[in-house]
């Protein structure tokens, strides 16, 4: 008899407890914690809690959804935080002001800056005019022309005014390359997405008079756009230009048409 009443006892206690609390004799769900940060969130011993009084409870259901805030939850997680903002804070590294979760091809998520908020970037041009010349020599030569990019996608917009200084007529093709170093031709941090790959430049000809002393019939405009992937959190880069022969080109820094901008793409 008294081994049919321990099994008595130990079924009913399992029918009792099917539900476990934690700082409650009445929970609701299969798991159910009851904070009491407050009298006023402290559950009734019977009874469903209010909304108030649910707002310091953490449950799971049967079906494995998890509820904070919240007894009944109706997705696999839901949180619910009153009136307070806030209710989520995820960080590992990639956080930042006015970013957004963003997820990969396997769900992972991230946070991201997305192109739609990002502002369009502004290249810096000197001050006054660069007076920048071809050497002869085989190094490309820095403009004193840059942009600082952030991560992402961007198109990268160039116009530049030159001006040759041969005096016999002649005809050249120039180009001008994007760089992460302004000492020679570099992709770090950034790649271009174009057909072109790691060669990607801008060109324009030169189509020369032979009058040194004409700027308009031997200025040219050299302008175009690349798409490309900075991969860096910032990036600086650089317009670099294809050295010629002395007096193949000289960079007109602060014409009127000259520009340099990038704008992000999703």
């Amino acid at each position: 008899m008294k081994k049919l009443l321990t099994s008595f006892s130990i079924l009913l206690s399992s029918l009792m407890f099917s539900q476990v609390g934690i700082n409650t004799a009445n929970p609701q769900q299969l798991f159910h914690t009851d904070g009491k940060y407050s009298t006023e969130t402290t559950n009734p011993s019977s009874g469903v809690p209010t909304t108030a009084q649910q707002a310091d409870d953490v449950v799971i259901t049967n079906q494995g959804k998890i509820g904070i805030g919240t007894i009944n939850p109706t997705t696999k997680l839901e949180i619910n935080n009153g009136s307070i903002n806030g209710a989520i804070k995820i960080v590992d590294g990639t956080q930042g002001q006015s970013k957004v979760l963003m997820s990969d091809a396997n769900g992972v998520g991230t946070w991201q800056t997305p192109a739609s908020i990002k502002p369009v970037a502004l290249g810096d041009f000197a001050s006054a005019d660069n007076n920048i010349k071809s050497t002869g020599e085989s190094n490309p030569l820095y403009s004193k022309v840059f942009i600082k990019l952030t991560k992402g996608r961007w198109v990268v917009n160039a116009g530049i005014t030159m001006l040759s200084q041969l005096s016999s007529s002649t005809r050249f093709w120039q180009h001008l390359y994007l760089s992460s170093s302004n000492s020679s031709v570099q992709q770090v941090g950034f790649t271009h997405l174009g057909p072109a790959g790691t060669n990607t430049s801008y060109a324009g000809v030169f189509q020369i008079t032979g009058n040194p002393g004409s700027n308009d019939a031997n200025m040219t405009f050299i302008s175009g756009s690349s798409v490309v992937n900075v991969t860096n959190d910032e990036l600086t880069l650089y317009l670099m230009i294809e050295n010629k022969g002395t007096n193949y080109w000289k960079l007109i820094g602060q014409a009127y048409e000259n520009y340099f901008y990038a704008t992000p793409l999703n």
